[in-house]
């Protein structure tokens, strides 16, 4: 009922703080002995007072605002309406007035005034601060990292979030300049060194890592820092000031960490125009558009106006429920759904006679690695013969651009899937500025949390209670997070000439069973082999698998792009007379049951490959251990 009539009741104790205050200016002047004539002058002046102070109080936005939130934008404005009308009242006073009115009042009234009605507007924030204050005793008690803007929004959202409710402690703050000061009432404890005792002082229930920048090695010290302390305490996290803005999303939400929080994350520069050069108005096709890459793939690119964006992909489900999320954004005009193969060649002609795609993505493929070992016919059917058919239509008719994405598993591959894929970046370099089509590479690591992947199985392990399994203790490996990785092969794509391999920039490698115990200690959990602890367990590495992954080959010639975050390999050139007659050969040797001869092939063909033979019959010996 009171929120219906706001603006109604601040007009009106606006009118009272006006009347009062500029009543009180003559009485101060006068030393409460007001005279019969200056009280004249009172009553005569007070209606252009009170008419001038309103109409410049309503100019300069002060019925607005939210009383609740006032702050200093609000006193400003006031000073400014209260300044704006004085000017406008001495002129009159003095106009009509001349020398019978004392002057001293056009310096104590709008003094006064600026102090009643700016009293009433933090009047009403302080009683909504002690409020706030006394309702938050039994709450979660919350410690914010980083005293900054970010932190300092952060707080300001919390007092006034009705949902994540918190009792905020303190502030810690790698700034000893911030040390023993405060922000909206809330006091700067220390640093990072200080963590371990503020938790356990004041109870620390969660901590919230409110910084724009180096956030990914910073979480990780800190927990560390925690677990060193054995302190059981929740870490969450904030957006960043830049996403906060490019989402213009309404306050600072928090949100319990994620593995990709851990990564030492920076911001991706892009050429935006060249961008737009290539995508802007275009027909783009994205293969294996249900996948986590695709999917994002085809995310980012609506994001550059595409004239259409074509979505391939065999497995129907997925790509339902892509093109489902894709339309309920607004974009159902401009995609069309295909399922098929990528491979299967009256596909492939129908929809170029149709659509004529500009800019090929090819992000269908056969990824997981013990797998493929069982399945060589499948890994080189679909990862290289695919990638070979679809590449061969794109520069029969002429598309402008066709990036392949391979994998850091197809340098020195000690796997059939990285042999797979490694074939493919031959048949995309052999196929580079035929009929003037683009054709080109882009090979990264892992993508965190993407479908299958060692981060989902972990998850589901620890959810289940353990043990979480990793091959070995020093297995370590590439990690981006998927938004970064397109944003990356976008770019890539747009600076291509044809035959490039672009490799992206991964960072560093990371172990996996680091990451293992970062995930079960972003669940609240502790790694280890007690009660009620998540143990790791150590199964031995699998066929195919190698302890670590590299970026480049032997024989690749590196270039500088000019991109900090991509790099450039170029490969020894390709005969396409030479390619078409191994690709027909392993075609033949796909549709035989043995897949000797075929492994024997791919040994011939990839001269880096380590794999063996008798890994398939050891793998499938694993698999059924009594026969």
């Amino acid at each position: 009922m009171i929120k219906k009539y706001a603006k109604a009741l601040i007009f009106l104790a606006d009118a009272m703080a006006v009347s009062f205050s500029y009543w009180l200016a003559f009485q101060l002047r006068f030393d409460f002995h007001l005279p019969a004539e200056e009280f004249n002058h009172f009553v005569a002046t007070l209606p252009i007072v009170l008419m001038l102070r309103l109409v410049a109080f309503n100019y300069f936005g002060l019925y607005r605002g939210i009383w609740r939130y006032a702050s200093m934008d609000d006193l400003v404005n006031i000073l400014k309406a209260v300044a704006a009308s004085q000017v406008v009242l001495a002129a009159i006073v003095l106009f009509f007035w001349h020398g019978g009115f004392p002057r001293s009042i056009l310096i104590i009234g709008p003094a006064l005034t600026l102090v009643f009605v700016g009293g009433i507007r933090f009047t009403l924030r302080a009683t909504r601060e002690m409020r706030y204050k006394g309702s938050i005793k039994d709450l979660p008690k919350t410690l914010i990292f980083g005293a900054g803007d970010l932190g300092e929004g952060v707080l300001r959202d919390l007092k006034r979030n009705k949902v994540h409710r918190c009792n905020v402690v303190g502030f810690l703050d790698d700034d000893p300049a911030l040390w023993n000061h405060s922000i909206h009432g809330v006091s700067v404890l220390g640093g990072r060194k200080d963590l371990s005792l503020v938790v356990e002082k004041y109870g620390v229930d969660e901590v919230v890592v409110a910084v724009n920048h180096s956030r990914g090695p910073l979480i990780k010290e800190l927990m560390a820092l925690c677990s060193e302390a054995h302190c059981r305490v929740q870490f969450k996290t904030v957006p960043t000031l830049e996403e906060h803005l490019s989402h213009k999303s309404a306050g600072f939400p928090i949100r319990k960490l994620e593995l990709s929080d851990l990564l030492p994350r920076k911001k991706i520069n892009l050429d935006l125009a060249a961008l737009h050069v290539v995508l802007s108005g275009k027909t783009v096709l994205v293969t294996g558009a249900g996948g986590t890459i695709g999917a994002e793939l085809c995310r980012q690119v609506l994001n550059y106006g595409p004239k259409r964006l074509l979505m391939l992909d065999n497995h129907n489900t997925a790509l339902f429920y892509v093109e489902k999320e894709l339309a309920e954004a607004g974009h159902g005009a401009r995609i069309t759904a295909i399922v098929g193969d990528a491979g299967d060649e009256v596909l492939l002609k129908n929809l170029f006679e149709t659509h004529a795609p500009h800019v090929i993505f090819h992000a269908a493929a056969h990824k997981h690695v013990p797998m493929m070992e069982t399945n060589p016919q499948e890994a080189v059917r679909n990862n290289t013969l695919t990638t070979y058919t679809l590449a061969e239509t794109a520069v029969k008719y002429k598309a402008e651009r066709f990036l392949y994405i391979s994998t850091d598993k197809a340098v020195r591959p000690s796997s059939v899937m990285g042999a797979s894929k490694r074939l493919g970046e031959k048949v995309v370099r052999a196929f580079a500025e035929v009929n003037g089509t683009k054709c080109m590479s882009v090979r990264f690591g892992n993508v965190l949390g993407s479908s299958g992947s060692a981060v989902r199985i972990f998850q589901e392990q620890i959810q289940a209670g353990g043990p979480v399994t990793v091959t070995h203790p020093e297995v370590t490996r590439y990690f981006m997070t998927v938004e970064e990785a397109i944003q990356l092969i976008l770019q890539a794509a747009a600076m291509g000439n044809g035959g490039e391999i672009f490799v992206l920039n991964m960072g560093t490698h990371m172990k996996v069973a680091d990451l293992a115990r970062n995930l079960i200690v972003l669940n609240g959990l502790e790694p280890g082999n007690e009660p009620g602890q998540i143990e790791i367990k150590f199964t031995g590495m699998r066929p195919g698998e190698k302890m670590y992954e590299e970026l480049f080959r032997e024989g690749d010639i590196r270039k500088d792009t000019g991109h900090p975050d991509i790099f450039m390999a170029i490969p020894e050139e390709i005969d396409m007379e030479v390619l078409k007659e191994q690709m027909s050969g392993l075609r033949l040797l796909c549709e035989l049951a043995d897949p000797a001869p075929l492994l024997n092939d791919i040994r011939k063909l990839v001269p880096g490959y380590t794999g063996r033979p008798e890994a398939i019959w050891e793998a499938e010996k694993a698999r059924h251990p009594g026969s």
